[in-house]
Formats: C-alpha cells, sequence, structure tokens
C-alpha cells in the first residue's frame, strides 16, 4: 500500500565550528521568513546585537538572537558570503508545546551561502542548558575540540537534520556529536549526519529518559555509534552506522526500549593506523538491560558469506554472537535480523536489496520520511517482508525511492531562430518502477508552465530576443520528482549584432611606442548574448579567438608593413559580421650613444660586410641602423653604396669622396638580426671607412616617435643667434641650449640639427657632442680653408644641451638649424624604411616629371615622396633623402623644405666646384605630400635624391 509523500525542497544552511562545512543534504528549514515572529542572524550585512534581529538589521550573533528568543519565534541563520559566526553558544530561552522555539538555517536554496559558527576550543559548539520545547534543525555543525551539540538538563528537544563535520581524524577520537546528559528527557535526535572523527555519534548519559535516536547516519566513529546508558524508554530505529573499529549501537547500565530498523556495517575498508581491526561487536545490549530491551529488523552488515566476518554481530547480555540465527535461537531476540551482506556507501539501498520494504513500520520511534526528509514509499519491485500497519519502510536511514529518469541536455528543435520563432522540446522521462507521470515545464521565460504526461514534444514560442533554458520537473503517483534541464534555445534578433574594431600601437604611460605591436580594441557588442564566438585575424597569417565580452586583442606583427585585422563575428544563430582595422607597423627610434663601431679600409669595387652585431642592430625586432660615415686616404673620385646584404645593390650612393678629402655623412640602412649591412666601394681606388651607429629602428621596443620642426636657426655666431657672438677660436667649443626652444620639450631624448661652418681659416672639422656626459659625440662636417661646410647629425641629450668643438687650427663662425626631435609622445611620427631608391635624376628625368635638365640657379624644384614606392598617400609628415649634388660647375647651397612653406635660411647641402657631395637631409613634407629643393648657388646643377623611408602618423583604419 502506498500514501502520497510531499515534494520536499533541498537547502540547508550551515552552523560550523572551525573546519569545513559538510556536504551533507538541503533539507529546507521550517522558518517562516515573512512571519513576524522570526528573528534574523546576519553578520556580512550591517547588523547590530542591541537590535530587534530584524531582516534589514539582523543581529551580528547567534548568542544574541539566542538571548532574545520568545516562545513561538524562530531564529534564522544566514550567511550569504560564507565568513563564519565566532563563539560557542549557549541557549537558555525556552518555548511551549504548542509555541516551541526555533533555531534554523535560512532556506537558500541548493548551492545557497552556508551560515558558520567557528568555535575550537572544548566547550561544546551548541549547548541547550536547562530549556525545553525547543527544536534546532537543517544546521551544520564542525568543531576541533569537544561536543557538538550538548543537552543538559532539558526536555521537549529535537535535534534534526543537522551535519556534524570534524575535519581532523585521530586515534582514540574525541568529542561527541550529540550529547544528552542525564537531566534531560523527551528528546528526539533525528535525521542527522555524523561526519568521521567523533568518539560517538550521539551519546545518552545514565538518567536520561525517553531519548529516540532515529534515522541517522553515523561514519566511522572511534569508540560507540550510537551509545545509550542507563535511559528509561530509549528508541533507537532505522539509523545506519558505518563503524570500522567501534560498536555500533550500545545499550547498557540498565536501559529500557527498543531497537529495530537499524543497519550497523563493519565498514573493513574503512579501516586505518588510527582505527585498527575490530574485536567490539556490532550490536551490543549489556546484562542489566537485556530484560528490557527488544530488538528486531535490524541489520549487521558484516560482510558476504562465512569466512567474510571479521567481528561479533552482537553481544547480548554478555555473550557474543556471529549470527542473527544464534542471536535469536539464544535469546529470542532479532527474529527477523539479516546479514551476510555489505553495505558499503550511505545510501539508499540498490534494488532488490534485502533492506527494502523489510522493516517494521510501527517500530517505536520510526518516522514518516527517511534522512533526506522524503517519505517512506513500498518498492512495487520488491516483495514487502516487513511489518506494521502502514507503507513497508526499507531498513536504516535510507530510503529506496523510484527512479525517474529525465533527458537531460535535450536540445530543442529547433535550437534557434529569429523571434518570434516556435521550438519542440521533448518530454520523454521513464520511472523505475512504472508508475504513472506527469511534468511541468518552466520554458524560462516568463510565460506559464506547460503540464501534461510524459510523451509527445510539446511545442513553445520564444517571442522576445533572449537566451532561453527551459526546465523540466516530472513527478510519479508517490510524489518523488526529478528535473531536468534543456540545451538553451536561442530566439535572434533580427539582425545580427554588429561587430566593431579599433586600435593602435601600444604605448607607455611616458609616451613611448612599440609601433609594431598592435593593441586592438574590440567592444562588448549590444546583445552580447547573441554572439557565439569571436575570431580575429591579423593580416599576418595568425589569429586569435576571443572570450566573451569587451577584449584587447594583442598582437605583435614580424615586420613592418601595412596589415589588415579582421574582426569575424558568429553570432548563435550562425550569421556572421566583420569589421576591420588597418594597421601600420613601423618602427621607432632607439636613440645610440654614438661611437666609431668599426674601421676598415675598401679595396677599389670591394665590399665591407657588417654584421647586425658589429652596428649593435641586433636587439628585438631591428629593422634599420642609422649610421654616421667618415671616410679618408680616398685613392680615387667615388662614391659609398650602403644596402642590405643578400640584396640587389641599388643603384644609389651613401656618400661621395675625393682624394685628399675627408668626407662625412649620414646614412640608414635596412637590417635584420641574422643579416649583414654591406658597403660597396663604387671607386676605382681603395678608401678607408669610419662607421658609427647613432640609432637603430626597432618594430618591437618601446622607444621615441619624430617631431619633424620647421626650420629655425638655434645657433649662428655671426650674429650671437643662441648666445655666442664671434667665429668660436680653434680647439674652443660652444655650448647650445636646444630643449625649451622651438618647441623642443625638455623630455626630448634626441636632436636632429643640421651644423654648418663657416668663413674658416683653415682646415678642419666639427665635434657635435652631447653636453652633460662623456663619450657621446658625432663628427659633423669638415671643411678645407675658406669652405662653407654642412651635415645633419643626431645626438642624444642629457641636458637638452649640446657642444660644438671646433676642430680645426683656426677660427670658423658656426650654425645649427633644428631639424626635428626624437622624444617619448604618441603623437609623433614614425618610421617605415623604404629602399633605398633614387626618386630624383635631373639627368634622366627621374622624378622631375620627364624632364631632363639641371636644377637652374635659384630655381626651385618640387619633388613629389609620397604615395610611391612603399609611401603612404597621406598621413607622412617627414622623409629621409640622401640629396647628391653631382660635380657642379660652382659652389652653392642646396635647401630642402616642405611645399607649401616659407622657405627657410638653412642649408641642407653645401658644394663646391667641381666635387660632387651628399648629404642626409630629413625633411619636412608639405600637406600635399612634396618636398622642395632650392638651388641658392649661381650655376645650374645636376641633382640625386635617394629616399631612405617615411615619417609617419599611422592610424589604425
Amino acid at each position: 500500500m502506498r500514501r502520497p509523500r510531499p515534494i520536499l525542497g533541498v537547502s540547508v544552511a550551515v552552523l560550523v565550528v572551525a573546519g569545513t562545512a559538510s556536504g551533507w543534504g538541503h533539507g529546507e528549514a521550517s522558518a517562516d521568513a515573512g512571519s513576524a515572529g522570526t528573528l534574523y542572524v546576519n553578520h556580512d550585512v550591517a547588523c547590530s546585537d542591541t537590535g530587534t534581529g530584524t531582516q534589514s538589521v539582523p543581529f551580528c550573533t547567534v548568542q544574541a538572537a539566542a538571548n532574545m528568543a520568545e516562545p513561538g519565534q524562530t531564529v534564522r541563520i544566514e550567511s550569504p558570503n560564507n565568513q563564519p559566526y565566532s563563539g560557542s553558544v549557549t541557549l537558555r530561552r525556552s518555548g511551549t508545546k504548542d509555541a516551541p522555539i526555533t533555531f534554523t538555517g535560512a532556506p537558500l536554496g541548493v548551492g545557497g551561502s552556508q551560515a558558520v559558527l567557528a568555535w575550537p576550543g572544548s566547550a561544546p559548539a551548541l549547548t541547550l542548558n536547562a530549556v525545553h520545547d525547543v527544536r534546532v534543525e537543517s544546521l551544520t555543525v564542525a568543531y576541533d575540540d569537544g561536543n557538538g551539540v550538548a543537552v543538559a538538563g532539558s526536555e521537549g528537544i529535537t535535534l534534526d537534520r543537522l551535519s556534524f563535520d570534524r575535519p581532523v581524524l585521530s586515534a582514540s577520537g574525541t568529542g561527541t556529536a550529540v550529547d544528552v546528559d542525564g537531566a534531560s528527557s523527551d528528546v528526539t535526535v533525528s535525521r542527522n549526519w555524523v561526519g568521521a572523527g567523533y568518539a560517538y555519534g550521539a551519546r545518552v548519559q545514565p538518567g536520561a529518559a525517553r531519548v529516540t535516536v532515529t534515522s541517522n547516519a553515523v561514519i566511522t566513529p572511534r569508540q560507540g555509534g550510537i551509545a545509550v546508558s542507563g535511559t528509561i524508554g530509549a528508541e533507537v530505529t532505522s539509523n545506519t552506522v558505518m563503524t570500522p573499529c567501534a560498536p555500533g549501537i550500545s545499550l547498557d547500565g540498565q536501559s529500557s526500549g527498543a531497537v529495530e530498523n537499524n543497519v550497523v556495517a563493519s565498514a573493513p575498508a574503512q579501516q586505518s593506523s588510527v582505527c585498527p581491526a575490530p574485536t567490539a561487536p556490532l550490536y551490543a545490549v549489556s546484562a542489566d538491560s537485556a530484560g528490557q530491551v527488544s530488538s528486531d529488523y535490524n541489520v549487521a552488515a558484516n560482510g558476504t558469506g562465512a569466512s567474510a566476518r571479521p567481528r561479533p554481530e552482537y553481544s547480548w547480555a554478555g555473550t557474543s554472537y556471529t549470527t542473527p540465527a544464534a542471536l535469536r535461537d539464544a535469546t529470542g531476540q532479532g527474529g527477523h535480523d539479516i546479514d551476510g551482506l555489505n553495505v558499503p556507501t550511505l545510501a539508499a539501498p540498490n534494488e532488490h536489496s534485502p533492506l527494502i520494504d523489510s522493516a517494521d513500520a510501527d517500530a517505536p520511534g520510526q518516522l514518516t520520511t527517511d534522512i533526506h526528509g522524503v517519505p517512506r514509499v513500498d518498492d512495487p519491485l520488491v516483495a514487502d517482508t516487513g511489518t506494521g500497519t502502514t507503507t513497508r519502510p526499507d531498513r536504516g536511514a535510507f530510503e529506496r525511492h523510484d527512479i525517474i529518469t529525465v533527458p537531460n541536455g535535450d536540445t530543442p528543435s529547433p535550437a534557434a531562430g529569429i523571434a518570434p520563432f516556435v521550438t519542440s522540446l521533448r518530454t520523454a522521462a521513464t520511472s523505475s518502477w512504472g508508475e504513472a507521470l506527469t511534468y511541468s515545464i518552466d520554458f524560462g521565460d516568463g510565460d506559464a508552465p506547460a503540464t501534461g504526461t510524459p510523451g509527445d514534444p510539446i511545442t513553445h514560442s520564444y517571442t522576445t530576443p533572449g537566451s532561453y533554458r527551459a526546465r523540466i520537473a516530472v513527478t510519479d503517483t508517490d510524489g518523488a520528482s526529478q528535473t531536468g534541464s534543456y540545451n538553451e534555445a536561442v530566439a535572434g534578433t533580427a539582425t545580427p549584432p554588429t561587430a566593431t574594431l579599433s586600435g593602435g600601437a601600444d604605448t607607455t604611460t611616458d609616451g613611448q611606442v612599440n609601433a609594431g605591436y598592435a593593441r586592438f580594441t574590440i567592444p562588448q557588442p549590444a546583445d552580447a548574448w547573441e554572439v557565439a564566438y569571436r575570431t580575429v585575424t591579423y593580416g599576418d597569417g595568425t589569429q586569435d579567438n576571443l572570450a566573451a565580452g569587451a577584449q584587447q586583442a594583442v598582437h605583435q606583427y614580424p615586420a613592418p608593413g601595412t596589415y589588415t585585422a579582421t574582426l569575424t563575428q558568429t553570432d548563435r544563430l550562425g550569421r556572421t559580421t566583420k569589421a576591420k582595422a588597418t594597421f601600420h607597423a613601423a618602427d621607432a627610434f632607439v636613440p645610440v650613444i654614438p661611437q666609431f663601431d668599426t674601421e676598415r679600409t675598401i679595396a677599389a669595387h670591394g665590399v665591407l660586410k657588417l654584421s647586425a652585431a658589429t652596428l649593435r642592430a641586433d636587439s628585438d625586432g631591428v629593422d634599420a641602423a642609422q649610421l654616421q660615415i667618415v671616410t679618408s686616404t680616398a685613392k680615387a673620385n667615388g662614391a659609398l653604396t650602403l644596402y642590405t646584404d643578400g640584396t640587389t645593390r641599388p643603384g644609389t650612393s651613401s656618400i661621395n669622396f675625393a682624394p685628399a678629402r675627408t668626407a662625412v655623412n649620414g646614412a640608414t640602412v635596412k637590417v635584420t638580426p641574422t643579416g649583414s649591412v654591406d658597403i660597396y666601394n663604387g671607386s676605382s681606388g681603395s678608401v678607408t671607412v669610419n662607421v658609427a651607429t647613432v640609432g637603430l629602428y626597432s618594430h618591437a621596443q618601446f622607444a621615441d616617435t619624430y617631431h619633424p620642426a620647421a626650420p629655425a636657426r638655434l645657433l649662428d655666431t655671426r650674429n650671437g643667434t643662441g648666445g655666442v657672438t664671434g667665429p668660436v677660436a680653434g680647439g674652443h667649443s660652444a655650448t647650445l641650449t636646444v630643449t625649451g626652444t622651438h618647441g623642443v620639450p625638455t623630455g626630448a631624448d634626441s636632436v636632429v640639427l643640421n651644423v654648418a661652418a663657416t668663413t674658416t681659416k683653415a682646415s678642419g672639422s666639427l665635434t657635435v657632442s652631447t653636453h652633460g656626459t662623456s663619450g657621446s659625440s658625432v663628427t659633423g662636417p669638415y671643411w678645407t680653408t675658406g669652405q662653407t661646410a654642412s651635415a645633419q647629425i643626431v645626438l642624444p641629450l642629457v641636458d637638452g644641451k649640446i657642444v660644438l668643438h671646433n676642430a680645426s687650427r683656426s677660427s670658423a663662425n658656426l650654425i645649427a638649424d633644428l631639424v626635428g626631435w626624437y622624444g617619448p609622445a604618441a603623437s609623433g611620427a614614425e618610421f617605415q624604411p623604404v629602399g633605398p631608391v633614387r626618386i630624383l635624376n635631373t639627368r634622366t628625368g627621374t622624378g622631375s616629371g620627364g624632364k631632363i635638365a639641371k636644377l637652374g640657379a635659384h630655381a626651385t624644384l618640387k619633388l613629389k615622396v609620397t604615395g610611391a614606392h612603399g609611401v603612404p598617400a597621406s598621413g607622412v609628415n617627414a622623409a629621409e633623402l640622401n640629396l647628391t649634388v653631382s660635380s657642379p660647375s660652382g659652389g652653392g647651397y642646396l635647401v630642402a623644405y616642405a611645399d607649401g612653406t616659407v622657405r627657410p635660411g638653412v642649408h641642407s647641402v653645401d658644394f663646391t666646384t667641381g666635387h660632387t657631395v651628399a648629404n642626409r637631409a630629413l625633411v619636412k613634407v608639405g600637406s600635399d605630400g612634396e618636398i622642395d629643393l632650392y638651388n641658392a648657388g649661381s650655376a645650374s646643377v645636376d641633382v640625386y635624391a635617394d629616399l631612405l623611408g617615411d615619417y609617419a602618423v599611422y592610424p589604425v583604419g
């Protein structure tokens, strides 16, 4: 016969003293959260022990609530953040039979937070001291020493569905989970879970009366599972005790009562060094109690087979019995006991187990629910062998129930569509007992659940865009229920979420830039729930898969160049949207303290190979080196060409030289960390070469950007500009402040200058040094007597000043013109090496619109530098050129400047009659992408311009 059972909740709060809370059951507390008689304890919010314990201002401690509780009130303990309560709690206030005081954990649901009372001392975690009509339920108690719950001099006490967790096992075991003293009576200890490590699971002291211990689970007690001594009217019913060494259930000291429906298992697999092989019986009733105790329908799970029983199963009145039959024959007790089986786990018995439907339903203390709070029911697959006037319960604390199988993780069909869309959900479910089932499906969108009988699929229309997970609950005729959930159904928007991609080069807080390291920004899209996955391809053959939410995708590009990154966003309906961003991987400038790295003589038409290590260009991501070259002892006229080893030698020149003259020039050349730079001597005679590195360009280092300036004169000793008036004597120096003027900030790391010497009285040269340090200098122009000579130099800055030293024997006027500066400012320009490639040759018409003609005296030539040879069509603000004047028929100089601006009074290349000369020129570019070349000489000249690279501010497009 069956009777319906309620569907019970599965939540538990926890009262814990030191250690980790148990994972036992989730029984719903009986407190009415909204009742006026509820006192709240929650120290995770603004709380007060001097208040009244309302939900808005709860008590901070459990003790404070215990001190205030009145009959009929419930003390509800909460701790959503799992923070422990500290202190041993003593209850001294009583209820009445009709209005007990209840202490309970808050019904926070499965997976909810647990209330924790931490107490590592020897006092009990919870003491009921001389009280009556108090109920403590749905808590967890754990601690290091002492007892868990102590009942002292109290009556009308119920301890229900508590979980006791002991974190440390000990050989002897100390403490008792539930201790009832001899002055207590009418105490019920029900449906509790006692973890391992205690001396006793439940212990009743002599003098107590009417103590019921029912439907509890006790794991590996060290001295006894349930021990009753000197107690009148004890009821020990339907407990399950796993006891590898100690007695499971014992009654002594003239106790009276009943022992029925219990399962005590020897659990040999749990024996260890702290629990050796036992000799204690599973059940023990002393001689002074045997005449007042009845025992039946118990289970001695002491192993299977006659040889597998490692210990006595019973001790009755001082005599040991190894089987129920022996006990029955000798004492008349245990007439329906069974043995010869293993109970390896604390769980419901397996189907067809002898434990099923074989208990005494009318046993004293027998509950209608098991340890989990679910009803005792008949199993239709097992013949009833128990007795009683109600449904046959199973033996022990755990009841076997119908197994309802609900498909979990089924996918709606279809699983996705544009809202509104109709999908179908399976309702297949089975009962192991063949019972009739009903279902309730919550579609997850707020619509009313659908109910019915499992079988055919049920359809539902999702009208609002969103992601929904439907859940199904299936219930049998006894009230047993099982739940399951479906995979998500996606009701998509009419259009897929928009993909967005933007970004730029990575920068430091002080403004340095890694010009080849892209930082792409991908915001969280609208309707982010609809996005399934996103992938960004970087345009260089690599890609990353992105996590959900707003992201930054960072990527180091392998070389300078223009790359298109693509964000591909796929939504849950399989639709894709894309966003693109163009990233210009370029180079930033790494200042180098100049030093001549090599001096070699190159034979006529010979090649000198310089390794990247020699040029100090073998660090991360270096693509080019900025060099200063000085030639001497030339045997014939000629020129040097610098180019990357392994590439075709270009038809350009880097420096021109002549016998008996020392020449100097700067050059920028591409280099790789594993490659070399070749220097070709195009002369018919040998020449000696000194090479110094003055800067590097890297796409993988945080370094400086370039800031071109409108050419401005910083120093002219002829008129006192710069603070020095009159020629600088031979062997003397002039100090010039560079920063803090003409837009050069104090934080600039390097400066680009055109320096010149004029009205020279003897041959010589100019050395330019960094002020405030030693060993950082470059060689400026060399000159002969009476010659005006200029050179463009790059020099690191320390304190914002430079020193110009006249290395001649006689005086010379010195000139310094600002070209630009390098520094940590992200708004500056990044470098893109090209070529070298000749973009102007007046002898062939290259760069001059096909017109073959010299640049006339006092004439200007416009030269387009953008939109070709790898130079962007826009965004370029400076170009690095090598300008050459070939065999001029007269003396003079060239001025290179941005088209559309006023021509400055600077010298870009100084030339004398008959001598071919070249000079590096870092020139600001006009807004039209052109530069102007002005011939300030008195004769027409042929001009070459070799492009070495460009500077641009590269936005991400």
